[in-house]
Order: structure tokens, then sequence, then C-alpha cells
């Protein structure tokens, strides 16, 4: 189903069903956190499968381990979400007690975002009960936080940051 992106601001319902949010802070791993609220997030924002990609394994640029310093240090972002031949954002899920401000989780993602293979205009870190976004040229200013209880009324915010149809090609904007 197609939507338009910044008309129409779901419901908690229709982005997730009947999820119990309290037996996501319960239970929960990061694996049922990608798959019951991320994915639906990201469909809903208007990616479609072909640019939302998973598990993307990618060689660090500088870091070797060992003494002889052949073997590569490898990292792996939950998601890159690609518009045309770009990446717009890198995405990390986290379980729901991991904080999605704390600066060791943020220096991950944006370790991700920043990467020759990738860089992307944004990174983020959803862990099913908070979700925070940064730019990747200001790696620790969060420019939207909220609780996923709240998501309705940062809708808005969110698809003019991250939805499929907000970035334009072959050229750079800076919202503020």
């Amino acid at each position: 189903m197609e939507y338009n992106i910044t008309e129409i601001s779901p419901t908690k319902q229709q982005l997730f069903g009947q999820l119990d949010f309290k037996r996501v802070a319960n239970s929960f791993k990061e694996d049922s956190v990608r798959e019951t609220i991320i994915l639906p997030l990201l469909l809903r924002l208007g990616y479609k499968q072909e640019n939302i990609i998973h598990s993307k394994t990618l060689k660090h640029p500088f870091l070797k381990i060992g003494s002889n310093k052949k073997i590569s240090v490898r990292l792996v972002p939950d998601y890159l979400l690609k518009v045309e031949k770009n990446y717009a954002c890198a995405l990390d899920a986290k379980v729901p007690t991991q904080s999605v401000n704390s600066d060791d989780n943020i220096g991950q993602v944006y370790l991700y975002a920043a990467h020759p293979e990738v860089r992307s205009t944004y990174f983020a870190l959803y862990n099913g009960a908070q979700f925070s976004l940064f730019r990747t040229s200001g790696a620790n200013i969060t420019i939207l936080f909220f609780n996923v209880e709240d998501i309705e009324g940062y809708w808005g915010k969110l698809a003019m940051y991250l939805s499929s149809s907000s970035f334009h090609i072959g050229k750079n904007f800076t919202t503020i």
C-alpha cells in the first residue's frame, strides 16, 4: 500500500498492530525489535524491501586485528536505508534496556554512517521504546528524540527527516 507520508500520521495501532509495549520492555531481544517494530516503521516511511539493506558487512577502513594486521575489523549495521544509489540513514536496533543516547551506542552507529562505503546523511538508534536520530555531520547532537508511545506526535518530523521521499538526489540540503 502506498502512503502520502506527510499527510497521514499513522496511529500506533496502524504501525504496530496490537503490540503490547510493556512486553517489549520486559522481554524483547534485538531481533524482535528489528522485525516487529523497526521494519513496519521503515515500510510506512516509504522504503521498499530492496531499499532496506539488512546487516551489510563493512570492513573497517583503518583498523586491523593481530600482530600481522591482516584481519580486518568488520562492522555490521542492522539497517542501511538506500535512496536511489545513496545511503540515507544507518539505523541500529538495540534491546529496550540499552540506551539510544549512550556515547558507546552513538559512536557505534556513527562508524556505520561515516564509513566510506556508506556516507549516509543520518544515523539512528531505536530500542523499541525510544528513538534517537543524528545527522552524521554533527555526530553527537540529537536532532530528533521520542518515546515510541509518542510516535503519533513526532510522525511529521520523523517523515520530514527519514521518509524515502524526503531525500533529493543530486542535491545536498541541510535541514534546520
